[in-house]
């Protein structure tokens, strides 16, 4: 069997008790309050320090992973003798598939006979993550490297993504939205309800009033996206309200029957952009383009 590395990046948001040996995750940094965390040299805050800081008004920024970045971590895994299948952010919300590419060519050309195969997601936060568990879980039924690059590129379009936010001033930071739409819909607790379609983008289908519809309205598009699909497993990510996601949970239970949660946190990248409250379902879906609720 090949002898692979899955790679991803912390934008995945992958939940730590499902990591495999032969699996890494690339670091990322932000900048909060002027200072800069990447994971490395300066350790992440603390997730629950970090989602006070913002929920206190604090703006947290991020930057794209440079090449260098990029070929250092494919570096290290192939000088183990080891070739890559790396899942990435999707290319619709961010640059990094360009680094990482580039970063694989250059690998390859460095470690000779050493493959690097790079995969656009087109998922995002914890939907990406579901992606790798679905990697690993082909890795490990004795996928090699291509077969399983070729499972990931069809899987892909098949990762739902069904998820609101609770702060719609970070949609107005993000651009999303404007400032006189994010203060009225704030005040009458107007909730939106996003996917990620099959371009990989963030797309506003519809908007709920209250917390509890909103949620409703989650599984009720995971029903529809999910029709005809068996789910073992799904995600559920979010920033900082654990009583919402295990509201979650149980409302998956209660329309599906015994399907396996797993509840992670959403990290920092992610979190600088959707704030304190997002609230994430991933499962399988039949498509990514059904934009109804």
């Amino acid at each position: 069997m090949d002898k692979y590395f899955i790679t991803t990046d912390y934008t995945a948001d992958f939940p730590p008790e499902l990591a495999e040996e032969d699996f890494r995750i690339l670091p990322m940094s932000y900048v909060l309050d002027g200072k800069e965390y990447d994971g490395v040299n300066t350790p992440y805050l603390p997730i629950k320090e970090f989602y006070s800081k913002i929920a206190q008004g604090s703006v947290a920024t991020t930057s794209r992973v440079s090449l260098a970045e990029a070929y250092l971590f494919f570096a290290e895994i192939l000088k183990l003798g080891y070739d890559i299948l790396h899942i990435s952010f999707s290319s619709a919300m961010s640059g990094c598939l360009e680094a990482y590419t580039a970063a694989a060519e250059r690998a390859e050309r460095d470690f000779p006979g050493r493959r690097v195969r790079v995969i656009d997601s087109k998922c995002a936060c914890a939907g990406e993550g579901l992606l790798c568990y679905y990697a690993l879980r082909k890795r490990g039924e004795g996928a090699s490297l291509e077969e399983n690059a070729e499972y990931v590129t069809e899987l892909r379009d098949h990762i739902g993504h069904a998820f609101t936010v609770d702060d719609l001033y970070c949609l107005h930071r993000g651009g999303r939205l404007s400032k006189g739409a994010a203060a009225v819909g704030q005040a009458i607790k107007l909730k939106p309800i996003l996917m990620v379609d099959e371009n990989g983008a963030l797309t506003n289908i519809a908007n709920v009033l209250g917390r509890k519809i909103a949620v409703r309205t989650l599984v009720d598009k995971m029903a529809r996206d999910s029709e005809g699909v068996r789910n073992d497993i799904v995600f559920i990510a979010h920033g900082d309200c654990e009583q919402d996601a295990e509201l979650l949970a149980s409302k998956v239970n209660e329309r599906f029957g015994n399907i396996r949660t797993v509840i992670t946190y959403t990290g920092p990248i992610i979190g600088s952009h959707c704030g304190k409250g997002m609230l994430a379902l991933l499962y399988l879906a039949n498509n990514k383009t059904d934009r109804r609720i």
